[in-house]
């Protein structure tokens, strides 16, 4: 799995039958493919020739990871039903198209193992935004629980889990505002621990205009992604007066507050993704919703930098096992599908 952070390759051996991950790894790209990834996704232009060599150059990596968690664990590929690789997504747009590249059959030829990928577009045919796709897994993780489970990646998304229902939606931006900005200011890749966003102030003038934006009123089923929140999209809030330090404490506060209106006034919120190492993120969520009990998924018994692709090793057993594995009403979907495109060896 890799999501729209751009950082790596987060991947797993889950034995499902007893319910565990077996060996975890991340496999980060280079410099040089984060550069072309995050020049793809913003301007979302590429010759089909540049195209085709970030697919192969990025389904080697997800091959390269397969190939390291068998040496990790000592694991034969004959042992592994399949992959389900995700992929990298470099376009999003709900209910119209969504493109994953890390082609499944190179990634299949390369590790010997059956692949599974291509997720979200049957989804989409079928009338749906094509994502959220974790609320399935995420009513499997909670195992009969009610609960909230909050994925902060590029963009958060939230599952919302009670006996009676399965709900969730992308509330909006998480790190990919923060992670772009601070690249920008400071020549880092992330603000480790929230510290820099903690030196600033909110601009108030700033946070009411992003929370007006469309998005936030918009009603689910809705799904999101850094094509709509970019630093193109923020720059026309801004009037070029404020710190850089007081734009990233207001973004921090604009996912804070994007996330905390979906959150229920009490019980068990479940975080997980890269965000949950933001701690200044974390604590302004815990202090928005001081009657839930926020934790980490590593309670549920999945660590929180591992949900994501242990939710794709999910569907790939459910799609080989002819299983469908959207929601319809979270997605928006006409009919619950058979999600995947399979590459048998």
């Amino acid at each position: 799995m890799s999501g729209t952070s751009l950082d790596g390759v987060d991947g797993v051996i889950v034995d499902h039958q007893c319910q565990q991950i077996v060996a975890q790894v991340c496999q980060p790209y280079s410099d040089q493919l984060k550069q072309d990834l995050r020049q793809l996704t913003q301007s979302g232009k590429a010759s089909l020739a540049a195209l085709a060599d970030i697919d192969v150059n990025v389904a080697r990596i997800f091959s390269d990871t397969a190939l390291a968690l068998l040496g990790q664990s000592g694991i034969s590929s004959t042992q592994i039903s399949a992959i389900g690789s995700h992929g990298q997504t470099i376009y999003h747009q709900g209910g119209y198209y969504s493109m994953q590249i890390a082609h499944g059959a190179l990634i299949a030829e390369q590790t010997g193992i059956t692949t599974v990928a291509d997720f979200r577009m049957q989804d989409v045919a079928a009338g749906g935004q094509g994502a959220p796709l974790t609320p399935m897994y995420h009513h499997h993780l909670l195992n009969g629980q009610s609960g909230v489970i909050i994925n902060l990646g590029g963009i958060a998304n939230i599952s919302q889990i009670s006996n009676e229902s399965i709900f969730g939606f992308d509330t909006g931006p998480a790190n990919t505002l923060l992670d772009n900005w601070i690249k920008c200011h400071k020549s880092s890749d992330y603000d480790r621990d929230g510290l820099w966003s903690r030196s600033g102030l909110i601009d108030q003038r700033l946070l009411e205009k992003l929370l007006a934006d469309d998005y936030f009123k918009q009603r689910p089923p809705k799904s999101t992604g850094p094509e709509y929140f970019n630093l193109e999209w923020l720059s026309g809030f801004l009037t070029g007066k404020e710190s850089p330090e007081d734009v990233q404490r207001t973004l921090v506060e604009l996912t804070a507050l994007s996330i905390s209106s979906h959150i229920p006034d009490e019980g068990n919120v479940y975080l997980c993704g890269g965000g949950t190492h933001n701690t200044f993120l974390v604590e302004r969520l815990r202090y928005l919703n001081p009657n839930s009990d926020i934790m980490m998924t590593n309670e549920l018994g999945v660590h929180v930098d591992y949900v994501e692709a242990t939710a794709f090793a999910y569907f790939a057993k459910r799609t080989l096992a002819k299983q469908s594995s959207n929601i319809i009403q979270v997605t928006g979907a006409k009919q619950s599908r058979i999600l995947g495109a399979i590459y048998a060896i």
